[in-house]
This record gives structure tokens, C-alpha cells and sequence, in this order.
């Protein structure tokens, strides 16, 4: 089934000016048609191919593929009221975040500190222009 608005994978692909070709290619596939259907959400990636995405467009691959996420995290809570694993499996909203991973290693280093302070700064300048703009 197609959608009508461009798949975040579409989005982060034209924002970074490439062409379905050059990613297709980066993935290993010889023409544009699989990468296509995977815009287009007629085809679910691979996990191979989702983590490779993931590092090319620099996002999660829950961020890249929300609408599956949001598939499969319904189809799971419908099954864990039934399962008698419930008890033990809670499904949190819990987002992933590489900077607080890296603050939580034993070893920083250098630049991985100086990564964690820009994204920190960034994050504070965008709250304070939302808290701004009311």
C-alpha cells in the first residue's frame, strides 16, 4: 500500500541531496526498485538493510521506521494481554538516545564529549525557543 506523503527515509534522503540510486547502491542492490518500494512502504527492510540506513541518515531505526514500530508495538500489546509473560513485559515509550549511552560509558573521551556538550547546547537552544514562542 502506497503513501500519499514521503516516508521519513524519502525525506531524510532528499534533505541530504542523494538519489535513490546512490542509496540503492550503498545497500547492495543493483537497481532503484527495491529501495523504492522500501520509500513507498510496500516492502519492511531487512534488518541488515535498516541498520545500514540508520548509519547513513544518522537516526535510530525506530525513527526511520515509525509507522512499523507503531504496527508492531500494537500487535504486541494486543497479545501480551493474553500471554502469561504480561507480568514481566512492559512496553514503555522508552526513546533511544546515543548521547545519554554515551555518557553512561566508563570512557568518554574527547570527542564523544565535546559530540555530548554540542547536542546538549542544541537541545536547550531549541526548548528555549519553544518556551519563547507562547
Amino acid at each position: 500500500m502506497q503513501n500519499s506523503k514521503p516516508s521519513r527515509l524519502a525525506l531524510k534522503r532528499i534533505s541530504l541531496g542523494l538519489e535513490q540510486k546512490q542509496i540503492a547502491s550503498l545497500l547492495g542492490q543493483k537497481t532503484i526498485y527495491q529501495y523504492n518500494r522500501l520509500e513507498n512502504g510496500q516492502r519492511v527492510a531487512s534488518l541488515k538493510d535498516a541498520v545500514k540506513l540508520s548509519l547513513i541518515f544518522r537516526l535510530p531505526i525506530f525513527t526511520l521506521f515509525d509507522s512499523h514500530f507503531q504496527k508492531y508495538e500494537g500487535e504486541l500489546r494486543k497479545q501480551l494481554k493474553t500471554s502469561s509473560s504480561s507480568d514481566r513485559i512492559k512496553l514503555e515509550n522508552v526513546e533511544y538516545c546515543a548521547f545519554l549511552e554515551m555518557m553512561n560509558s566508563k570512557y568518554i573521551g574527547m570527542e564523544n564529549a565535546d559530540k555530548i556538550r554540542h547536542h546538549i547546547k542544541v537541545l536547550v537552544e531549541e526548548r528555549s525557543k519553544k518556551i519563547l514562542d507562547r
